[in-house]
């Protein structure tokens, strides 16, 4: 018995009947399917170690790299990571077995004879995952493949007792199950459930606190579980986190620093730092919907970037018969907009001027993204943020790029899907790195145990 946390475990799924079990449990896993000794008073268990991070960190590149340039030969893969075509083919050959990769006959050229070449390719059918999106209104979900393409997606409405957790995480569990069976895939390569709230979530899965959920240290990962009935691990996020992930899954700039921004019933932020989300202390950095827009102490529970600065004022102004994000998309298309839509869009430029410029004074980053559901709106106030900006930032400063992306109504779902695709693709960070494999830092499935037969 092994257990499993972390960013690589969905790698050492070798045997297709293993079976998984939520848990709460913190452990690593070898690459080899053996348990990690804690006893290292000889140098094999050390050597064990060590040739077991070794074989991690060039299956873990061997990956990113497919991910960035496929199909690639072996000869490719050798030259691009620097290794010997002898451990290429053994790294290649630990995915092919994971299912992770796929090999391609490279069709032959005109007027050329005999066995064409073969290329290494991920697997778009080797892994699922499913990506859940929770608001006070609906529940957007998705299932995606390997290759991140969406394979279903289902939208329904919120249970209107959205304010007790219990129905919720079973219209979560029920509204997974959907989009598997829908899609036709094998239950076994499913590797997980993402799950985004809007609010703060804690390192371990608990959401802490969603004001417009009113929950408060809410273990919806385990209810899930236990509603799910399948050996899937739960993943649970910040929707502003599984906006970072749905971006940067489209994002060819690669870009180490940016912040992305979530406009939709509140507001919230990513902050990425050197490609990956600054957590802060407590695991809490980007809730920036809490940011006060005021002197007043007396102010801080009402004049908020995320009260002020939502889809909340627009509301009133939707076609009727529409969604939300149908109804906002609608508003951004009017050539002319009335007077009533004008306003509110006067007073929304405002608000998300002063959020901007006191998050560029703070974090200074190298882009902004903007999505969600109410950035389809941006476009009528860009001209005149820009200017508030301009007008206000400090000396010396420079204005970073301001782009709109993953308006789609399911992108924030895509997303908390990517949270568990992007984690098999993680790199240790050095102070992980322990006994064995390491804990993954920035993105975590909910820990499980697997029973597992090594090679």
């Amino acid at each position: 018995m092994v257990t499993v946390n972390g960013d690589f475990s969905t790698l050492c799924q070798r045997n297709p009947a293993a079976t998984c079990n939520h848990s709460r449990r913190t452990g690593r896993v070898t690459l080899t399917g053996q348990t990690p000794r804690n006893d290292d008073r000889n140098g094999r268990a050390g050597s064990l170690k060590t040739t077991n991070l070794i074989r991690h960190v060039n299956e873990t590149r061997c990956l990113r790299l497919l991910r960035r340039a496929s199909p690639l030969s072996r000869a490719d893969i050798a030259r691009e990571l620097g290794l010997t075509r002898a451990t290429a083919g053994n790294v290649i050959a630990v995915l092919l077995e994971a299912d992770l990769a796929i090999e391609l006959n490279e069709p032959l050229e005109a007027g050329k004879v005999g066995r064409p070449g073969i290329r290494v390719a991920l697997n778009p059918k080797g892994a699922f995952f499913v990506g859940i999106d929770v608001s006070s209104t609906w529940l957007a979900g998705v299932l995606v493949d390997f290759s991140g393409a969406v394979l279903n997606k289902i939208t329904i409405p919120n249970s209107k007792n959205f304010r007790e957790p219990e129905p919720v995480a079973q219209a979560i569990a029920d509204l997974a199950r959907r989009l598997v069976v829908g899609a036709g895939v094998d239950t076994r390569r499913v590797r997980g459930v993402g799950v985004s709230v809007p609010g703060i979530v804690g390192r371990d899965g608990v959401v802490v606190s969603a004001k417009l959920l009113e929950w408060q240290d809410v273990d919806i990962g385990q209810l899930v579980a236990s509603s799910l009935g399948a050996p899937w691990p739960i993943r649970v996020c910040n929707d502003a986190v599984a906006l970072s992930a749905a971006i940067g899954a489209l994002d060819t700039h690669e870009t180490e620093d940016m912040l992305v921004v979530l406009l939709s019933e509140g507001i919230g932020a990513a902050i990425i730092r050197n490609g990956r989300v600054a957590e802060g202390a407590s695991g809490f950095a980007g809730e920036i919907g809490h940011m006060v827009l005021s002197a007043s102490p007396e102010d801080a529970k009402s004049l908020t970037l995320g009260l002020l600065g939502g889809y909340g004022p627009f509301l009133p102004l939707l076609p009727s018969g529409q969604s939300i994000a149908e109804g906002l998309a609608s508003l951004a298309a009017m050539r002319s907009p009335s007077g009533p839509l004008e306003a509110v869009l006067d007073r929304w430029a405002r608000v998300i001027s002063v959020g901007l410029l006191n998050l560029i004074h703070v974090l200074n980053p190298a882009r902004i993204v903007l999505g969600g559901p109410l950035a389809v709106l941006f476009n009528r106030i860009e001209a005149r943020v820009d200017t508030v900006l301009r007008a206000n930032l400090l000396h010396g400063l420079v204005l970073p790029p301001i782009e709109v992306a993953g308006v789609e109504a399911d992108t924030v779902a895509v997303g908390a899907a990517g949270t568990l695709r992007d984690s098999i693709f993680l790199l240790p960070e050095l102070d992980q790195i322990g006994n064995g494999l390491p804990v993954g830092r920035s993105v975590r499935f909910a820990e499980i145990e697997e029973s597992y037969s090594g090679r």
